[in-house]
């Protein structure tokens, strides 16, 4: 069965992929049985790019001969002074080593930033340069210079290439194509061997310059030829670039198809394994390598495989072969320059031999009984070399130079192929750049350190130092034989299944199976796969450190006064104006008000409000049949002449409760944060959600950080509340990546949205599955997972899940402001009075727009709710204050949009007041337009703002702007309606004139929309309606010739490519859109058609 992405999947979001265990049977089942040629077209492709690659080994082994040789020249000691031993001799031999040890802090971020085929550049450049001031080196100085450089190139090259290599690598030969990376280490040793030994007949200087330069020439190869190979898949699909990844394994796993059965294999692994790796785009985060036992597990076997590469007496023979030889007997330099020529090309072929055999035997098995025989090696070197030496016996001195041979051959055949290989291949592609710079930065330490060491300890102890390869050898057998795990016969991505078993080198010797490739994708073969079943432990427990509980397993200060009483007492005024228009109402007389009067005539007709309504007015409801809403204009009779906008609308709530379930992650892995990133996610939560909604108390966010910095490991509301607060502060980071421009498509800005949308997802999957906790409890923090759940929902643009999730949370609010909360605390029952108002304001919204949705009844009893108090919110007064003041500007301005729905669109007042034009209106229009300045004119000085389109000093201003404009053309809009109902009445320039206000602020309103963060956070749902509703009343009020003069100030055609391309970017993060925002785009498109038009 082919795997078609193209119909399944988008290529810039990565949670779109989904497959079903099905799938993942068929699929493991074709790629196993298609069988696989390594003599076709494509792979002698694979060859030829691999090529270029493997040049990168040769340079290092380039190194390692060619010093051991020149050291062994009269010429180069004389011309430096030095000798073929000696600390002097062993820091010329490190200087390579320690040159390659800073670089490691740019190999992993060059490679995660710019690709495999950057590093390899990179490093060949440098490696020139090094070249160019190493080989005319007129001092000692001058040539430590060099190979210092050559060694922070090569540190680069032995990065990106293996890292390339492995992740090009076919899969069914990957052990045999990374470990012939790695064996052409001699051949860069084999051509500065026999380099030298020919140079070495020349009796100057050149004998020892001519091998310096011949570095130039793999090195000039790899920099000509990096960009002309393709880049790593993998790294392009970890970029968002999936389609060329597909493309590139087609073209050489695949025989030039897409759809082959192990393209659509890798493709889909990959795709799942990348989703949720992400510190790769951080090039300071390490913290991959580190935080979770899979992740130690894996550093085990990355820094095992470094140092011991290098300790376990190859280097030895490497550098100091021909010293070695001397040991033993042989003086005569051209023998030396002989036998050091002809050891690497026996160990290139036991390498070759080995690399081919790694897909076979395996690699446990190669490494363990190589390091053994090693070992046994160095033991008859030791003693073959003292019967040599002490009694001049030739025999003994041959065969210890039989076993320094043998041991290199058994030494590479079991090791050289794997050194790199097997570090990059127990990496994953998150870690895989960062871990092999952290595996070279050891394997240089290591380097250093045994030939700084090395020259000393033959001068000082002379054969001797072949015992401490004994004993270390058989230590590393050791350690191998526990702690390194099989990788044949899975590929990169089926490597995690092993590194997260509790016993990850009894799970790597099993028998790969389909079950394998089910668990890589993310699918189950059971329905139970997530539950401990006694014999195989959960995921949770593996990712959590814990034992399985098998059978017990839970299943997923003070504000200043001052400031905030002048809000407090605007809120108590417009509620006395009210009282008073109703008394002013009921007496029809000229009655003097406390802060104005209202001249007669009053309400005349048979719509003035009553006892009734004002019983309402005083807890600020919506009625439940205001006409208000965008679906109520678009059905009106002023659609009528617009066809083509009917024909497209769709009812709204048939729209969303159709629309597809949430997507969660199949698997229970409770995400893992550093201290860092803990902080930085909760000052983030801090600074946005908590400043609008001032919901969770300082004491409960240091709480939560706990929870978080020790890894959720309880199934409590608690670790609900700190998943949510993560989430939300994931969010509200990608919500400011928005908000910095509402058109930034670049390539980090997609990383770091793809990378944060992740992150919120793993968050919020979590906490659901921990929500029935706080559903089946009554507490503070059981409201609070609740509401945050649904800020989470209005995070994701789903209203009727906000909607659900929030009336719950308002009916808890209800039951323990009645009852009380029982703690004790203070804290508790103010967060609860919070919420409260909290669930008004964002209930009111939904309801502005869903007219018929069950209320929670939250505004019904407003009125006998405390507003908010003292609360220490933040970590510093000043934000504790600030975020008060703005959180009670919302409330009182929410507050007088529900009395203006009220009073106005109440269906039978509505259609009352429009009939009878325009008279019975005014008072009413008037008083509520007063307590709307009022308003304006008590904001505290950080949230002042004009009304008109000049910029505020902060978004918090700016979005309590857009309340006010919504608000104010909402109050002066059944002026608009009654000029347009009525065209054949002439109207008063008065009429005129307030419906002119409407107008202005309705352009306004769409002029100085932004993408702020609160209103892409949380009100993008109900911007969308709103301002469809907007374009619409502007479309219609541009037909009517008393209307269209005030219109025609504005830029109006402009304002609905502004308004699509705001619209388009928000829900552009989003992995399913919501159907009404697409629908409110495209209405908004017909009418920017249709005023255009008009025009």
């Amino acid at each position: 069965m082919g795997f078609d992405e193209k119909e399944t999947i988008g290529v810039s979001h990565i949670n779109d992929l989904g497959k079903s265990s099905t799938d993942a049977v068929l699929l493991a089942t074709e790629a196993d049985t298609t069988i696989y040629s390594p003599w076709s077209k494509s792979m002698f492709r694979l060859y030829g790019v691999l090529a270029v690659a493997y040049l990168c080994g040769c340079l290092n082994g380039f190194d390692g001969s060619l010093m051991g040789a020149i050291n062994a020249m009269k010429p180069y000691q004389n011309y430096f002074g030095i000798g073929s031993t000696g600390s002097s001799t062993g820091i010329v031999f490190a200087i390579y080593n320690i040159g390659s040890i800073p670089a490691v802090l740019l190999t992993g971020p060059v490679n995660d930033y710019f690709g495999r085929r950057a590093g390899m550049f990179t490093g060949s450049v440098i490696i020139i340069i090094g070249t160019c001031i190493q080989a005319p080196a007129v001092n000692m100085h001058m040539f430590m210079g060099g190979r210092f450089l050559l060694g922070f190139g090569v540190s680069f090259c032995c990065v990106s290439a293996p890292c390339y290599v492995s992740e090009m690598a076919h899969p069914m030969w990957r052990g045999t194509l990374t470990g012939l990376y790695n064996t052409c280490w001699y051949i860069g040793s084999i051509i500065a061997s026999w380099t030298c030994y020919g140079t070495n007949f020349i009796d100057s200087n050149w004998s020892w310059r001519i091998p310096l330069w011949a570095q130039l020439v793999s090195s000039v190869i790899v920099a000509v030829g990096a960009f002309m190979l393709p880049e790593s898949p993998r790294w392009l699909v970890a970029n968002d670039r999936v389609e060329e990844a597909r493309t590139i394994l087609g073209k050489y796993h695949g025989e030039g198809r897409e759809d082959h059965p192990i393209v659509n294999l890798q493709i889909m692994e990959m795709y799942h394994q990348i989703q949720t790796d992400a510190s790769d785009k951080r090039w300071w985060d390490y913290s991959g390598l580190v935080k979770t036992r899979n992740a130690r597990s894996r550093l085990i076997c990355v820094l095992g495989m470094a140092f011991f590469g290098q300790l376990s007496g190859n280097s030895v023979t490497s550098y100091y072969l021909p010293v070695m030889v001397e040991t033993a007997g042989i003086d005569d330099s051209k023998t030396q320059l002989k036998l050091n020529g002809v050891y690497p090309v026996l160990c290139w072929l036991g390498a070759i031999l080995g690399a081919r055999l790694t897909d076979r035997i395996g690699r446990r098995p190669l490494l363990i009984w190589s390091i053994l025989f090693s070992s046994a090696c160095f033991a008859i070197i030791t003693g073959t070399t003292k019967i040599a030496v002490d009694k001049d016996n030739k025999m003994a001195s041959n065969v210890a130079i039989t076993f320094v041979y043998l041991f290199g051959i058994v030494f590479s055949f079991g090791w050289t192929p794997l050194q790199s290989g097997y570090i990059a291949e127990t990496l994953t592609t998150e870690t895989r750049a960062k871990g092999t710079a952290i595996g070279n930065l050891g394997s240089n330490i290591a380097g250093a350190v045994i030939q700084y060491s090395s020259g000393p300890a033959f001068k000082e102890i002379s054969y001797y130092f072949y015992l401490v390869f004994v004993a270390w050898d058989l230590i590393e057998a050791v350690v191998i034989y526990f702690f390194f795990v099989e990788t044949k016969d899975r590929t990169l991505e089926e490597l995690d299944e092993v590194f997260s078993d509790p016993h990850p080198v009894k799970k790597s010797l099993q028998k790969r199976s389909v079950q394998t490739v089910a668990n890589t994708v993310g699918v189950s073969m059971t329905t139970s796969a997530d539950v401990c079943d006694g014999r195989q432990p959960c995921s949770w427990c593996t990712e959590n450190e814990v034992d399985c509980l098998y059978g017990q397993q839970q299943q997923p200060s003070n504000v200043n006064q001052g400031k905030s009483d002048k809000i407090l007492e605007t809120v108590l005024r417009m509620d006395g104006l009210l009282r008073s228009i109703h008394e002013n109402l009921s007496d029809q007389q000229q009655q003097s008000l406390q802060y104005r009067t209202i001249s007669s005539p009053r309400f005349s007709d048979p719509s003035s409000p009553d006892n009734n309504d004002f019983a309402k007015v005083a807890n600020a409801t919506i009625p439940s049949t205001h006409i208000s809403a965008t679906e109520d204009l678009l059905s009106s009779a002023f659609a009528a002449p617009y066809p083509s906008l009917r024909a497209q609308f769709r009812p709204i709530f048939l729209l969303e409760s159709r629309c597809p379930a949430i997507p969660f992650q199949p698997r229970s892995i409770r995400p893992v944060f550093t201290t860092e990133e803990a902080e930085r996610l909760l000052t983030s939560f801090q600074k946005n959600v908590n400043f609008w909604y001032p919901t969770v108390s300082k004491s409960t966010l240091q709480n939560l950080f706990e929870r978080v910095r020790n890894g959720f490991v309880a199934n409590t509301c608690e670790d609900c509340a700190a998943l949510l607060v993560m989430a939300l502060g994931a969010a509200s980071e990608l919500v400011q990546l928005v908000h910095a421009s509402a058109k930034s498509h670049g390539f980090e800005s997609r990383q770091q949205q793809s990378e944060l949308m992740t992150m919120a997802s793993v968050c919020f999957d979590e906490a659901m599955k921990l929500l029935n906790v706080a559903y089946m409890e009554i507490s503070t923090i059981s409201t609070q997972c609740v509401f945050l759940a649904a800020i989470y929902c209005s995070f994701l643009q789903r209203p009727l899940q906000t909607w659900g999730h929030l009336n719950t949370a308002a009916t808890k609010c209800r039951s323990l402001l009645a009852y009380g909360t029982g703690s004790g605390n203070i804290e508790d029952d103010e967060c609860i009075r919070r919420i409260f108002w909290s669930c008004y304001i964002i209930e009111s919204d939904l309801i502005s727009e869903l007219s018929h949705l069950p209320q929670s009844g939250v505004a019904e009893v407003e009125s006998e709710v405390p507003l908010p108090g003292p609360l220490q919110t933040h970590f510093t007064e000043t934000e504790t204050e600030s975020s008060a003041l703005y959180f009670l500007s919302c409330i009182s301005i929410r507050r007088l949009l529900n009395r203006v729905h009220h009073l106005l669109y109440a269906e039978d007042k509505y259609k009352n007041y429009t009939n009878a034009r325009d008279e019975s209106l005014r008072g009413l229009i008037s008083e509520l337009d007063r307590q709307l300045v009022l308003w304006h004119e008590t904001l505290p000085e950080f949230l002042r703002f004009e009304e008109d389109t000049r910029e505020c000093v902060n978004e918090h201003a700016a979005f309590l702007r857009q309340r006010y404009l919504a608000c104010k053309s909402v109050i002066y809009r059944p002026y608009v309606e009654i000029v347009l109902k009525h065209r054949e009445i002439p109207h008063s320039l008065e009429t005129i004139e307030a419906a002119s206000r409407c107008l202005k602020a309705s352009c306004d309103h769409i002029a100085n929309l932004r993408s702020f963060s609160q209103t892409v956070m949380i009100d993008t749902w109900i911007c969308a309606l709103s301002m469809t509703s907007t374009m619409f009343i502007i479309l219609v009020s541009l037909q009517n010739p008393s209307l269209r003069p005030r219109l025609l100030e504005h830029n109006i055609p402009e304002f609905g490519s502004h308004l699509r391309d705001l619209l388009s970017a928000w829900i552009g993060v989003m992995p399913q859109k919501s159907p009404s925002i697409q629908q409110s785009i495209r209405l908004i498109a017909e009418i920017e058609m249709l005023i255009r038009e008009s025009r």
